[in-house]
């Protein structure tokens, strides 16, 4: 429970964080500056970035050269950080994609495809393609996201589903591929295909 006694952590003490359970910053200011986060997230920085680029351009026309030069500095940090994101930096009820992984049979791989946050029914594709077929990889993974019946549950089970996700992505012994999408109108499926190939020539 936050605290005026609480004893803070290193990242207090390095001015890394807010000290919220020290009740440093009141309820309102932490809420205020989790905000300015999840917008950071939610426009892949362009409303930091945007206003520390309008900021230095100011500074730059008024002929502060060193406001312009401490904002441009600024700027190159949020770049920095920018580039350190992967493809789970979003919010939680925007995480979607498919997770492509091996499969007992040799020819297939199963695609487990994750939709607003919750995992949807695993699916096998085939990747051998029988003799004389004349429908691609690409249509028959059409017909098979066209055919998802996705759904959903509550929080809790978001929150199971979004950490299972992560122990999977992050893990060293991770076997397959994660591509995300925003929406399953969206799925990359030139992508996904050389993912699936990549996946079963190994």
């Amino acid at each position: 429970m936050p605290a005026a006694d609480h004893p803070g952590c290193i990242y207090g003490e390095m001015g890394m964080c807010l000290r919220p359970c020290q009740e440093i910053v009141s309820v309102e200011e932490y809420s205020s500056e989790v905000g300015r986060v999840v917008e950071f997230l939610s426009t892949d920085g362009r409303s930091l970035a945007g206003t520390i680029a309008a900021a230095r351009e100011r500074a730059s026309q008024e002929l502060d050269f060193e406001e312009a030069a401490r904002q441009h500095k600024r700027f190159e940090k949020v770049q920095q950080v920018l580039k350190l994101r992967d493809e789970l930096a979003r919010p939680g009820g925007r995480v979607s994609g498919v997770a492509v992984t091996p499969s007992i049979d040799a020819a297939s791989v199963e695609l487990w495809f994750m939709v607003d946050g919750y995992w949807q029914a695993p699916r096998r594709f085939e990747v051998r393609v029988e003799s004389g077929s004349s429908v691609s990889l690409d249509s028959r993974l059409r017909e098979l996201v066209s055919s998802l019946a996705t759904s959903s549950g509550t929080l809790v089970e978001k929150e199971d589903h979004l950490a299972l996700l992560a122990r999977w992505y992050y893990a060293s012994w991770r076997e397959g591929e994660w591509l995300a999408f925003d929406t399953v109108d969206e799925v990359p499926y030139r992508r996904l295909v050389r993912a699936i190939s990549r996946v079963v020539a190994r």
